[in-house]
């Protein structure tokens, strides 16, 4: 008798516990790939999406690149050429007081920063995280001006940098305060013919 109740439990029981984990990451992609109409909801694999609300007046174009600062610049360079394959920049002195390396993967550019000097942005952040660690995100948008306005009026409080302006009446990015964005610093970068992401 034992041996028919296992033989008809067990399966039954691997079968469930392989459809509680398998199905997880499933609905997480199609969630993420889910085309649902302007302003309805609905429910892909198992997971509730929303869509945007219609009246934003600009788009984000995808992930610009993940800003990491590094305390040595050469060496995080070489680690990510030699260990994940990734074609890396020259250094780039900007402003801001920080020098850039691009390193360029298929799906996303980091950007890696150390500072030029012991004050700025990048040299605090580094005296909090010596080790380094995840500086910003920034997001290619289609209207900066346009999403300065609504973000603004959203109630997300941006950052001044100083940087000059691409065009006659409009910025080439904005930073918004990590304290309206859960904890997090984001970019906002404008994406023209004349403010590409050098890599």
């Amino acid at each position: 008798m034992a041996g028919v109740l296992r033989r008809a439990i067990y399966p039954a029981a691997r079968h469930a516990i392989t459809e509680i984990s398998r199905p997880i990451a499933f609905r997480a992609s199609q969630a993420m790939t889910a085309h649902v109409g302007a302003g309805s909801g609905g429910r892909v694999g198992g997971w509730a999406v929303r869509s945007p609300p219609q009246d934003i007046p600009f788009a984000v174009k995808g992930l610009q690149h993940i800003a990491i600062a590094v305390p040595d610049l050469s060496v995080a360079a070489e680690h990510y050429r030699s260990v994940f394959g990734a074609q890396v920049s020259q250094p780039d002195h900007v402003d801001l007081k920080v020098t850039k390396v691009f390193v360029q993967l298929p799906n996303v550019c980091i950007e890696l920063l150390h500072p030029m000097g012991q004050d700025g942005p990048v040299a605090e952040f580094l005296k909090n995280n010596p080790n380094g660690g995840i500086h910003h995100v920034s997001f290619a948008v289609d209207n900066i001006n346009s999403a300065a306005c609504y973000i603004g009026e959203a109630g997300v409080g941006s950052i001044p940098t100083g940087n000059p302006n691409i065009g006659a009446s409009y910025k080439s990015e904005m930073f918004l305060q990590p304290k309206d964005n859960m904890g997090v610093l984001i970019q906002l970068q404008q994406i023209t013919n004349r403010s590409r992401a050098r890599v």
